[in-house]
């Protein structure tokens, strides 16, 4: 059975990216999903401590468990909100914990750093018409997951959230489902 891991960057238990997450669910029925709050995971920050350069792993172990599922994942998601123009801190600081591959694949020669191949998809909503920061922000994923032995294969963008006029797009859902499960 298949593996998908979803990645919740919002604070908001009923907001758009829960919402969005509820909707997307359902078309990953034959996988085995595994869903981590990065509120509630609550990640210690990178301090570069030099310690992946040298061992397996990180210094810091609370993050231990959702990084074993990340390496069994075939499907990552991200589903977050633009803050400041970027990821909300305590995703960005899962994101900066990824140094740990970084280590293994330039200074102890893993390659690839993670066995498994993962298709990636990211969700992102915009109080605004942040498209920019929404590129930006994919552009990252994209370049962190070429080291990671992974792909951004497919992104869903929602802007305007603020302003209540935003919609759900049912074709742009489905686009996303099917850009992540193409062989």
């Amino acid at each position: 059975m298949r593996k998908m891991l979803v990645i919740n960057g919002s604070p908001r238990q009923d907001g758009v990216c829960a919402e969005l997450i509820k909707q997307v669910k359902p078309y990953f029925i034959d996988c085995k999903i595994k869903e981590y709050d990065t509120y509630s995971l609550s990640p210690a920050p990178c301090t570069d401590c030099k310690y992946c350069e040298y061992h397996d792993g990180c210094y810091n172990h609370d993050l231990d468990i959702f990084f074993e599922d990340f390496e069994e994942a075939d499907y990552i998601t991200f589903f977050t909100p633009v803050y400041n123009n970027f990821f909300p801190a305590p995703l960005k600081a899962v994101l900066d914990r990824f140094q740990r591959y970084y280590s293994a694949r330039f200074k102890r020669g893993a390659n690839p750093p993670i066995e498994k191949f993962k298709k990636v998809g990211v969700v992102i909503v915009a109080g605004s018409n942040a498209r920019a920061a929404a590129d930006y922000m994919t552009n990252t994923l994209k370049q962190a997951f070429a080291v990671l032995n992974g792909k951004v294969c497919a992104r869903y963008f929602i802007p305007n959230t603020d302003s209540k006029f935003y919609t759900f797009n049912i074709i742009e859902l489905e686009k996303f489902v099917n850009q992540m499960k193409e062989q």
